[in-house]
């Protein structure tokens, strides 16, 4: 099968397979399809600025003009050993601009496809999966053994290390967008520069409001039981473009942190104690509300919630174009059960 998983995509990233020239790169985490877009256009060509070598096209352009990216793709390098086709898919349609170059791929040419979300039974997605000469590329939101890897190889490449309690921190408000991540990552790096080691309270003043993207504000709603404070965060984070998984992502950590500390009270801590010990740790403003959560819930019934948005997370992945109904769902429905008791 054409479609690549885990360590085959990372495989493919560093070497790409010249038996597959036609590539296509796709998913709901924009900045992820971006990043490989641009790593397999690097290693396709020398220079992406070189008009001789690369040409970019409209996907809504090839819909109308399908021959064109065959003539394209067929087209012989002057000045480079081989041309790069890149391609941005947009609202149409444009697999019968594809379909001819699967039956008969370029010997001299790379054609590199970067879309969106598209559905299982897109016309270009089930062409390309079908193709033994096809090298299709899935971009999900990053679980956290994902972000923390991003986190690690940032922080390395600016010659600092970071405290495990910030690299948490710093995990637990990331992930949705590979770009907006790398790019809040880079912001902290920035902020601790001249120091060897990157601290929770750097982390903490440079990118604690700007990171959360007010994910922490509708955490905080859900597990506290708030529906009506959460129905107006899910209508400003859907405005505001926050991507749904990226709020389910950080809801099923926090369950599963408020959890491990409600076990904690159950077994004799005090609700104070397991604030203060809670991972990853909390900045100041919040650990009066995860108190209170903590005062809210039971961990049989945490436990339930936690199941509950394993399921939907799946759910969301499957049914990409009802994520944001997914996901303000569930979320609901974890307020209406906070609210129903109240310790």
């Amino acid at each position: 099968m054409a479609v690549l998983k885990g360590g085959e995509i990372d495989r493919f990233l560093k070497a790409p397979d010249s038996a597959r020239p036609i590539i296509l790169i796709y998913g709901p985490d924009a900045g992820l399809v971006g990043e490989r877009a641009r790593m397999l256009a690097k290693a396709a060509v020398p220079d992406l600025d070189d008009p001789f070598s690369v040409v970019r096209l409209e996907g809504d352009s090839l819909a109308s003009d399908p021959a064109r990216l065959a003539d394209e793709a067929g087209t012989v390098a002057m000045f480079a050993a081989r041309r790069l086709i890149w391609v941005k898919a947009g609202d149409k349609s444009f697999a019968a601009a594809v379909t001819p170059l699967l039956a008969a791929p370029p010997a001299d040419a790379i054609v590199l496809i970067e879309a969106g979300d598209l559905k299982k039974n897109a016309p270009l997605r089930v062409e390309a999966e079908r193709s033994a000469k096809a090298a299709v590329i899935p971009c999900y939101s990053d679980g956290e053994a994902d972000i923390r890897r991003l986190v690690s190889d940032e922080v390395a490449q600016a010659g600092m290390v970071i405290d495990p309690d910030a690299a948490s921190l710093l995990v637990a408000h990331l992930g949705g967008d590979r770009l907006a991540s790398r790019a809040e990552i880079q912001k902290v790096c920035l902020y601790a520069h001249g120091k060897e080691r990157i601290s929770a309270e750097d982390v903490e003043a440079i990118a604690g409001d700007s990171m959360a993207l007010g994910i922490d504000e509708i955490i905080d709603a859900a597990a506290g039981g708030e529906p009506a404070i959460l129905d107006r965060l899910l209508v400003r984070a859907d405005a505001s473009g926050v991507a749904a998984p990226q709020i389910m992502s950080a809801m099923g950590r926090h369950l599963g942190s408020l959890h491990k500390a409600r076990v904690a009270v159950e077994k004799g801590s005090s609700v104070e104690t397991a604030a203060d010990r809670f991972e990853p740790p909390l900045f100041f403003r919040r650990k009066a509300l995860v108190q209170r959560q903590l005062n809210r819930w039971s961990a049989a019934r945490l436990e339930r919630m936690m199941v509950r948005v394993a399921e939907a997370t799946f759910e969301t992945r499957i049914k990409a174009d009802l994520a944001t109904a997914i996901v303000n769902r569930t979320l609901m429905a974890i307020a209406m059960n906070a609210r129903a008791t109240k310790r």
